[in-house]
This record gives C-alpha cells, sequence and structure tokens, in this order.
C-alpha cells in the first residue's frame, strides 16, 4: 500500500501561476513534482487553495478560506494517511488581518492542537506532520500588484520572523519542520508566488527534508 501524503496549503500550494493568473500544471506544481521525486510507492494528495489563511475568515474571499474550519473535515476524509505536511501563513499577512508573525504562530499553534487530537481520537491515527515556513515575501512587494492587501514593509519583515516561531511551534507538537526560504523565493512578478523554478526548487528540498524524517 503506497505512503499517503497531504499538502495543505494555500496559492503556493495550490500552483498559482503569477504571469498568467491560472494554474500551474502537473509538471509544474510543488506537491505533483514531489510525487514524481518519491516515486510510485508514495501517493501525494493536493489540498491547496487560493486565499487560504490558518485561522482569519476573509470576508472578500467568502468566508471560505479558513484553514482551521477547513482541516477536521479534510483529515477525516482522507484518512488513513502517514503524513501532513502543512504550508501556510501568507494571507495570515493581509494588512486586514494586523497580524505579527508571533500570533500567526499562534494560531497554527491552535490548529495543531485541535488536529493532533481530533488524529488520534476520532481518526484512530498519528501521521507524521511536517510544519513548512512559507517562503519570504519578495523585497519588491510594493510593486506587486497585490501590495494593496499589505502594508508591504511591516508585511515583509513579519514573512521573514514566521520560520523562528513556526519552528518553536513544529518542536512543541514533536512536528518536521522546513524553512522554505531556505530553498526557494518567491517569483520577481508578483513576490508573492512561487515560478516553475520555485516550484521545482520547494519540491526537491520539501523530498529531502521527508527522507531525513524516515517516512
Amino acid at each position: 500500500m503506497s505512503k499517503r501524503i497531504i499538502c495543505f496549503g494555500d496559492s503556493n500550494t495550490w500552483g498559482y501561476d503569477p504571469v498568467k493568473g491560472c494554474r500551474y500544471d502537473e509538471n509544474t506544481r510543488w506537491p505533483l513534482v514531489l510525487q514524481k521525486l518519491l516515486g510510485d510507492e508514495y501517493l501525494i494528495i493536493e489540498e491547496g487553495q487560493n486565499g487560504r489563511t490558518i485561522a482569519n475568515a476573509d470576508p472578500w474571499e467568502w468566508s471560505c478560506k479558513c484553514g482551521m474550519d477547513y482541516i477536521l473535515p479534510m483529515v477525516e476524509s482522507h484518512n488513513p494517511f502517514d503524513l501532513l505536511i502543512i504550508m501556510l501563513g501568507s494571507n495570515d499577512l493581509k494588512a486586514k488581518f494586523h497580524l505579527p508573525a508571533g500570533d500567526i504562530a499562534g494560531s497554527l499553534q491552535n490548529m495543531l492542537m485541535k488536529t493532533r487530537s481530533f488524529l488520534q481520537y476520532q481518526c484512530g491515527i498519528q501521521p507524521k506532520i511536517l510544519i513548512v515556513a512559507p517562503p519570504h515575501l519578495g523585497d519588491n512587494l510594493a510593486e506587486s500588484p497585490f501590495a494593496p492587501f499589505f502594508e508591504t514593509d511591516t508585511a515583509v519583515e513579519n514573512s521573514k520572523q514566521l520560520a523562528h516561531w513556526y519552528e518553536m511551534v513544529a518542536k512543541q507538537f514533536d512536528c518536521g519542520f522546513m524553512d522554505a526560504s531556505t530553498v526557494c523565493q518567491p517569483g520577481e512578478k508578483d513576490s508573492l508566488h512561487l515560478s516553475e523554478e520555485g516550484h521545482k526548487d520547494l519540491a526537491e528540498g520539501i523530498y529531502r527534508r521527508i527522507r531525513e524524517m524516515g517516512l
């Protein structure tokens, strides 16, 4: 039986193409590049959504983007699985939420507390979890078409602090951890979304981390 891996994230997991404004194809998105690297003994389950936050309902986004609301029915629907990869936080940096990096990590902490308990007591499984701090927002965010959604200077600096806080949360819950900014950066087109090369680099970095975790 294949080892099953869920990739739970936002537009950079869904595969938003900042140049064409659509979705990258199956040869480009990092979860499916990861699938090719891992081979047939693994099954990647894509669970990306544009605009997804960790714990903030966004009225402008139909109030259907809150990861905290979706994660429990999602993991139950995919039960059983062996690894849950979570890469969220970039959308929580938006100006409308006014959250520093530490508070965003606090939301992640709550998500893990809720999810760990649900998996153990409702689903009867204890899969490994890998927390991935998202790529830093680009220094040219002020020139991005998405700039109006962010307090650009503050958001860029907060994005660079997420990994520090996420690593502490990951250790608290005995999760694996990886800082995506060590292997990839957002594309120059919008300083937010990964280029094709960025998806490839991220997939290779996560592949190495999965091997280190012994999955």
